[in-house]
């Protein structure tokens, strides 16, 4: 059985499908995020497409601490911040599985992430995600301009 290959995974703000013609646009594309405090919530959309996959097959999309690098293999464990999982069904290698993930996540601290696209126990795709904690700046009320 082919194994699926994904062709892209962006990680970004929003992505909006146009009902007509079913083609995808991605919204404010990024790879660092910034918060205040943390842990921090955030909201990510993730988009994926994917091809050479035949008959049913789950695709996993996990967000991982990354102190622990990019797995071997599929873990579940306390480094596991995000995970999602949904049933595509394959007709042909030759389609390509465009689908879209977006949901609030809570990163528990600074640091690097890592966005893992899973087809069964083989990871085909990581982004790296950097959460940075930004210094709070001070109003200065002092300086108005007129």
């Amino acid at each position: 059985m082919p194994e699926p290959y994904c062709l892209a995974m962006v990680l970004c703000d929003a992505v909006h499908q146009d009902t007509t013609t079913g083609k995808f646009t991605i919204l404010g594309t990024f790879s660092t995020v910034g918060a205040e405090e943390f842990p921090a919530s955030i909201r990510l959309c993730v988009y994926y497409a994917v091809t050479d996959g035949l008959g049913p097959t789950t695709l996993r999309l996990r967000i991982v601490d990354a102190r622990n690098g990019i797995a071997d293999g599929p873990r579940d464990g306390e480094d596991v911040v995000f995970s999602a999982s949904q049933e595509f069904d394959f007709a042909t290698p030759l389609l390509v599985l465009e689908a879209v993930v977006c949901t609030p996540v809570e990163l528990p601290q600074p640091g690097l992430y890592h966005c893992e696209l899973w087809a069964g126990d083989e990871l085909l795709m990581s982004r790296r995600l950097l959460a940075l904690e930004r210094q709070n700046q001070p109003d200065d009320e002092g300086e108005k301009n007129e």
